[in-house]
């Protein structure tokens, strides 16, 4: 019977409902089509949303990257200041260092030419002590007069007495009491090789007695 039912074509009636049931069925896939694209676009992926989101970030972005390029020119400047000290510092150091080769009144320095003045000369007299002959003493002065000799000056006197100290008597006992050596003391570093020899010349001696 169900093959019967199977080849049986459908009536008129049967075709308008499969008909109308497709054209639903085709419907409905539109309309739940539409709904899950706007279900999506509105609660999970908001687009206009993601748009303003991505602005700011350019944004953002677009700060950060002016503020590192600041931070970098600044970190720049820095290096080059402190580079510049450094050599400025080593510059100093060097003129420092030659202030024996300037010019006196006497014979022109090394770094002159033709009698011109040197800036280096120059750059020496700044970074290096004029008179260092101009410190002052702490020493007293015994003498009243102005022009005083190395001979004059004396060690100023102690503020107080250095100790403590040991009664005199006990330093007495201790410089002039007997002398007690211990036994590493009195024996003589070579004492085993010197007992050795004696044990060899003993031997020596016994093997000539007993060949006599």
């Amino acid at each position: 019977s169900s093959g019967i039912n199977a080849e049986w074509p459908l009536r008129p009636g049967d075709k308008v409902e499969q008909r109308q049931l497709d054209y639903f069925h085709c419907m409905a896939t539109k309309i739940k089509k539409v709904w899950k694209g706007h279900y999506v676009r509105k609660n999970v992926y908001d687009y206009y949303a993601m748009k303003k989101y991505l602005g700011a970030l350019e944004e953002k972005n677009q700060l950060v990257r002016e503020r590192l390029r600041e931070y970098e020119q600044e970190m720049k400047k820095r290096e080059e200041l402190e580079a510049e000290v450094k050599e400025l510092e080593k510059y100093d150091k060097y003129a420092r260092s030659c202030h024996y080769m300037m010019s006196t009144q006497v014979k022109p320095g090394v770094f002159v030419k033709d009698n011109e003045p040197s800036v280096f000369e120059e750059q020496i007299k700044a970074v290096f002590p004029k008179d260092l002959s101009k410190k002052k003493n702490k020493w007293h002065k015994t003498g009243t007069s102005k022009t005083v000799d190395n001979s004059t000056y004396e060690l100023p006197p102690l503020k107080r007495v250095q100790g403590p100290f040991k009664n005199p008597s006990v330093v007495y006992m201790q410089r002039y009491k007997s002398l007690k050596p211990t036994l590493k003391v009195q024996t003589d570093f070579n004492t085993e090789d010197v007992a050795k020899e004696k044990r060899k010349k003993y031997r020596l001696r016994l093997c000539v007695d007993t060949t006599a």
